[in-house]
């Protein structure tokens, strides 16, 4: 049906050989199934309009939204039209048919996504640097360095650029850990707010700096050299590099970095509602190499490999999140006890593949 209207559209996009009186309006329905009823729709959605005089239309408005002739086709008895994928300045929660010799209208209401931030690329890019903030909708929203504002905290900073997947912006100097990020669209006069926190340092394990795991012989400590790389995301950090030349006989069971770690109850109890996040830079990916995240010497770790240590962007900082669920087995402890560790272990045997992982702010987060 949607490739006959298509075609038909492509060649002419109204039957106007007769033009009729007043259209009527019967009933909407969805394009693909003609029995139905339809009372409202999404932005994109196919539908059809049935009634009478139908080719006599001019224009379909949905809110105060129009659609032309060249983008719905008509004949007496139907409408067929696609939603505008726009947003109405004023809501009416109708479609009006207009007409030479007369409009009709009726109730539609169409659904409009709120404007949505859904999580940052780097959690801990440091203030003055720009960080990329990850999205849905923006250009339905028409966010650009005009009408966007970011709030980090307290301190707000202009949007610099804007793709339908992500923004970008300024980090103002002095934001301070833990603070929400939220954006404000004046045009539409909206707000989104993006989940997690800004440097979240509520349950940090190990950030190598003054907490957890201090003596790790793969920590990196020259972080005021410029031309240290990869440059830190936020001082000292882990870097394990291996290929077959340094480990000609593999890895079978080396620990980069142990850690004790008291959890909280409610995280051994229900670890489905918590996730690990770390800041991970990776200089290419690991296919044959293993690591083993272990939280009880006890427990048989689940075994990860590239499908989980892996980044968008080779050379560039940016946050992992993993399940808690995929560390600290759920349903099976009931927080009698909470003093646990945080290690892990590499596996890779010969010949050992090229690998260089930085890692970062190994901490536990409220999903």
């Amino acid at each position: 049906m949607l490739a006959l209207i298509f075609v038909t559209m492509a060649v002419a996009c109204s039957d106007k050989e007769s033009e009729g009186g007043i259209p009527t309006f019967k009933k909407v329905t969805d394009i693909k199934d003609l029995n139905s009823t339809l009372m409202g729709g999404n932005m994109g959605d196919w539908i059809a309009i049935s009634g009478t005089n139908m080719n006599s239309v001019d224009s379909v408005i949905f809110n105060d939204v129009k659609v032309l002739p060249k983008d719905f086709y008509s004949e007496d008895s139907a409408l067929y039209v696609q939603v505008p994928i726009k947003i109405p300045i004023k809501v009416t929660n109708k479609v009006v048919l207009k007409s030479r010799v007369g409009d009709t209208s009726f109730d539609f209401k169409v659904a409009v996504p709120d404007l949505q931030l859904t999580g940052m690329f780097n959690e801990y890019t440091q203030p003055g640097d720009t960080i990329k903030i990850y999205g849905k909708f923006l250009q339905l929203y028409e966010v650009d360095s005009l009408n966007t504002t970011v709030k980090f905290g307290d301190k707000s900073s202009n949007v610099i650029k804007a793709t339908d997947n992500y923004i970008t912006a300024k980090v103002p100097v002095g934001t301070a850990s833990n603070v929400q990020i939220s954006a404000h669209n004046s045009k539409y006069n909206v707000d989104a707010v993006c989940p997690g926190r800004y440097r979240d340092s509520k349950w940090v394990i190990a950030n190598y700096d003054n907490i957890g795991d201090l003596g790790s012989s793969f920590i990196v400590q020259d972080q005021h050299n410029k031309k240290q790389s990869p440059f830190p995301v936020s001082g000292n950090y882990l870097r394990f590099k291996a290929n077959s030349v340094t480990y000609p006989s593999g890895l079978g069971w080396l620990y980069i970095t142990t850690n004790d770690y008291s959890y909280t109850v409610d995280m051994i109890q229900h670890p489905e509602k918590y996730v690990l996040k770390f800041e991970l830079n990776m200089a290419n990916p690991i296919k044959s190499t293993s690591l083993f995240l272990y939280f009880y010497w006890a427990v048989s770790p689940e075994e990860m490999s590239g499908e989980t240590f892996n980044v968008q962007n080779y050379g560039a900082w940016q946050t992992v999140s993993i399940p808690l669920d995929r560390i600290i087995p759920s349903k099976t402890y009931d927080g009698s006890w909470v003093d646990y560790s945080f290690n892990i272990r590499i596996q890779c045997y010969a010949p050992t593949e090229s690998i260089d992982m930085s890692f970062d702010n190994f901490r536990i987060c409220e999903k």
